[in-house]
C-alpha cells in the first residue's frame, strides 16, 4: 500500500464501519435453526461441505425473509435439498432446465 492509503486507512473513523447491508449479513444459522439442519445428519453433512460463499447466501436466503413462516419455510428448502444432495435452485449459478423444456428445443 502507498503512503498516502496507510495514512488513510490509520485515519478511518471506525463508526463508519460495518454500514453497507454486505457487511452486516448474518455468517452463520440462528442456533435454533442450526439445530433443525443438524437433525438431519445427511442435509447437515453437505451443507457443511459446500464453500463458504454457498453457505453465506444461503444463510442469508433464509434469515432474511420477514415473516416467521417464510424463514421456517426455506429452512425446510434448504434442508430437503441438502439431504438430497444438491443446492438450493435460487442459487445455482446455471439454472437447470427441466426435462421437458429441453425435449422442446
Amino acid at each position: 500500500m502507498q503512503p498516502a492509503g496507510l495514512a488513510a486507512f490509520e485515519h478511518r473513523d471506525p463508526k463508519r464501519a460495518g454500514l453497507y447491508s454486505f457487511e452486516n449479513r448474518p455468517q452463520e444459522l440462528p442456533p435454533e435453526f442450526a439445530k433443525r439442519l443438524r437433525a438431519d445428519k445427511k442435509a447437515w453433512a453437505f451443507f457443511e461441505a459446500q464453500p463458504t460463499g454457498y453457505r453465506r447466501t444461503a444463510i442469508f436466503l433464509v434469515v432474511s425473509a420477514k415473516l416467521d413462516a417464510t424463514r421456517l419455510r426455506r429452512l425446510e428448502h434448504l434442508s430437503a435439498c441438502s439431504a438430497r444432495d444438491e443446492r438450493i435452485p435460487q442459487l445455482l449459478s446455471t439454472p437447470r432446465r427441466s426435462a421437458a423444456r429441453t425435449r422442446q428445443r
